[in-house]
């Protein structure tokens, strides 16, 4: 059976490469690529619903979808713009990631409870899953993990410009489905990482705007990059590869 997922969703608003967002009314549906697993929508939806009572900016989840195959979340409609846009304006972009980091301290400020899964916990396990690091190599950054301090902060892991809308008033943060906790400078690194990535100077505008404001080290937020690089390795395109092999080689040349 065909479904006209726009007649009955509404219009497409977001296209990635693991899911099509439609918006109709209030409501908006993301809806998952054939194949994407079944848990992941599932745990996206629980951390969503965990999430509502904190009064946080972060849309409401109403109900999981399946349709065809595929695995959807119908939620608050977002609307607004991408802060990412300014990124691309060197008039705004150190606007912009000063929002992106006063925004994420003030998630970092939140304690999450026993529902959410550890920030070291999910490291290790993608770790220990990842079959592009040798073994040895693998040791190595697991005996790295194992020194660096826990923590209980919200850690969304993923979070830029392209994971935040504003409408004018109200800011409003997607991408819920790595949220955990643990020590907020884990998650500063994996923010500095999607933002070098991104350019290598705006992840540095971003590592110096976040020391700055929250009194963290360069030192203290570079031991956690091995790691979390290590945890990267083989799981995004190619052209990232170089850069990954470097971040996870600093430890030795340190």
């Amino acid at each position: 059976m065909s479904y006209d997922y726009e007649e009955m969703f509404g219009e497409i608003v977001g296209h990635g490469a693991q899911a099509t967002v439609y918006a109709k009314g209030e409501y908006a549906v993301k809806l998952y690529r054939d194949g994407y697993p079944k848990r992941n929508v599932f745990s996206e939806a629980f951390v969503m619903v965990n999430l509502e009572s904190m009064n946080l900016p972060f849309p409401k989840v109403y109900e999981i979808l399946s349709m065809g195959g595929r695995y959807g979340l119908r939620m608050d409609r977002v609307k607004g713009k991408m802060l990412g846009e300014d990124y691309s304006d060197p008039l705004k972009i150190e606007g912009a990631i000063d929002t992106v980091i006063d925004l994420q301290l003030l998630l970092q400020k939140c304690t999450l409870d026993s529902w959410a899964p550890t920030l070291k916990g999910r490291f290790h396990d993608d770790l220990v899953l990842n079959d592009r690091l040798s073994s040895e190599l693998k040791n190595n950054l697991m005996e790295l993990l194992r020194e660096l301090p826990d923590g209980d902060s919200l850690c969304h892991c993923d979070f830029h410009g392209g994971n935040i809308f504003f409408d004018g008033v109200n800011y409003t943060i997607l991408d819920l489905l790595q949220i955990c906790k643990g020590n907020p400078i884990a998650d500063a690194v994996c923010s500095y990482v999607s933002h070098y990535l991104l350019h290598p100077g705006i992840g540095e505008l971003y590592m110096n705007k976040y020391c700055m404001k929250s009194g963290v080290s360069k030192e203290d937020m570079l031991q956690w990059l091995p790691v979390y690089a290590g945890t990267l390795l083989g799981q995004l395109p190619e052209q990232y590869t170089p850069t990954l092999e470097r971040f996870i080689a600093r430890e030795a040349m340190e």
